[in-house]
């Protein structure tokens, strides 16, 4: 029997709750849905050079493969039925410290501007987070692998948790840094745990090593995936205020994005849909990915992922060239 043993650090406070919106415990479906999120990114330049450049094909096979390793919802299909389990069963194996926050980000901060809907308005509370902690807030996931699953699924599998812990987070606005959280430890097996605690050079050259890989994706993904078109910035120097590193963050972006900005309307499209007075009707999350990490000597850093993709399938994007669309985007990285 082949085991994981991955455990994280709640790096800033992590907004996620039960179906009734209470802050009880991590559940394996929310982790699930993330990790699908970057195995997915991780794994569209094989589809699509196994396919020889073929979209379809290339999708079809990244969905097979993702149910193998991940399973899916089963159904019947006329007088068969499809999905069920995958490689895999995954548990929670220590939850981390349910601290309560309840009064942070605040209104009309840096952090508030990339929260906004989280903090408290007439009709609702401020919602409840996880806080991170002092010291460590942790969590440890175990996944038991099923027998002959192959290597290369529990590889991919080591990459995306090695990955959601370089850029990712967990729970509401995780693109817009909350929730952020940290690779600790990696165990394979019975061997020696991997450990992750890097100086700001590291970190930095861990996902420029990372983005170099898909160098040769050259068009736009059909969904959130890396490419050649993905580029990473630092933000703040490392500082031992973890939320002034977040806080610095959300600043760079409401002074380029917000009312102290140039953009107006139409042009603020490309960093996410809905948008009021311009498309309030169509849904489409940022290319931007927000993420605060921390380093040695108790100091973090923010920084951002620009992960872009086909915008969207409606007529009126589809047909847009896409590096011109998201030519404020790109403007807003070259200004970090």
């Amino acid at each position: 029997m082949i085991t994981l043993e991955a455990s994280y650090r709640i790096v800033t406070p992590m907004f996620i709750g039960d179906a009734e919106q209470k802050t009880t415990d991590l559940r394996p479906p929310s982790i699930k849905g993330a990790l699908r999120f970057w195995w997915r990114a991780l794994n569209w330049k094989t589809c699509l050079q196994d396919n020889k450049g073929h979209l379809a094909k290339a999708l079809q096979q990244l969905h097979q493969q993702e149910k193998e390793l991940f399973g899916l919802a089963a159904r019947d299909e006329g007088n068969q039925q499809v999905g069920g389990q995958g490689y895999f069963m995954l548990q929670v194996s220590q939850q981390p410290r349910m601290t309560k926050e309840k009064a942070w980000p605040i209104n009309n901060t840096g952090s508030g501007y990339l929260g906004y809907g989280l903090t408290g308005t007439n009709q609702e509370p401020h919602r409840e987070a996880i806080a991170e902690g002092k010291p460590i807030n942790q969590f440890t996931l175990s996944f038991i692998f099923k027998p002959k699953t192959p290597q290369v699924c529990i590889e991919s599998l080591q990459e995306t948790l090695k990955v959601w812990g370089l850029l990712g987070g967990l729970g509401g606005r995780a693109r817009r840094g909350f929730g952020a959280i940290s690779l600790l430890s990696l165990k394979y097996n019975d061997n020696e745990s991997e450990k992750f605690d890097d100086e700001l050079s590291e970190y930095s050259g861990a996902v420029e090593k990372l983005l170099k890989r898909y160098d040769d994706i050259t068009t736009f993904p059909p969904y959130s995936a890396f490419s050649q078109q993905t580029r990473f910035k630092i933000i703040s120097t490392p500082t031992q205020d973890v939320r002034k590193a977040h806080n610095l963050a959300g600043e760079v972006y409401k002074n380029f994005r917000g009312e102290e900005g140039d953009l107006r309307g139409s042009q603020k499209i490309p960093f996410g849909l809905p948008l009021k007075n311009a498309d309030d009707k169509n849904r489409r999350s940022s290319p931007l990915f927000f993420h605060v990490h921390p380093l040695k000597d108790n100091q973090f850093v923010s920084c951002v992922l620009y992960l872009p993709a086909v915008f969207h399938y409606e007529r009126e994007y589809s047909t847009q060239d896409l590096t011109q669309f998201y030519q404020q985007v790109s403007t807003f990285m070259d200004s970090l």
